[in-house]
């Protein structure tokens, strides 16, 4: 008896609601993380090589956050990435 129970404590399911929100708060730790860096390198680029303009800063702000929803979108619908259609349909 104790052997069953064991073997179903070792399966990790998730409720479907859990995935998502575990796919959404990594969505948005990467959008607030990579515009961050974006930003940053923003800020240094301008103040170092740009004459402290501010292009340098709203395009490696976009790079970062533009960057953070390819990754978002590739979490929450990994069919659309070329290469995993291939593998899927060599499988079938």
């Amino acid at each position: 008896m104790s052997s069953s129970s064991s073997s179903n404590n070792n399966k990790a399911t998730f409720p479907s609601e859990e995935i998502l929100s575990r796919k959404w708060d990594e969505c948005i730790s990467n959008v607030i993380v990579k515009s961050g860096i974006g930003l940053s390198v923003g800020i240094v680029a301008s103040a170092l090589l740009f004459k402290k303009r501010s292009w340098p800063i709203s395009v490696s702000t976009g790079l970062g956050l533009g960057y953070a929803i390819s990754q978002c979108e590739r979490n929450f619908n990994p069919t659309m990435v070329p290469v995993v259609r291939k593998i899927q349909e060599e499988k079938k």
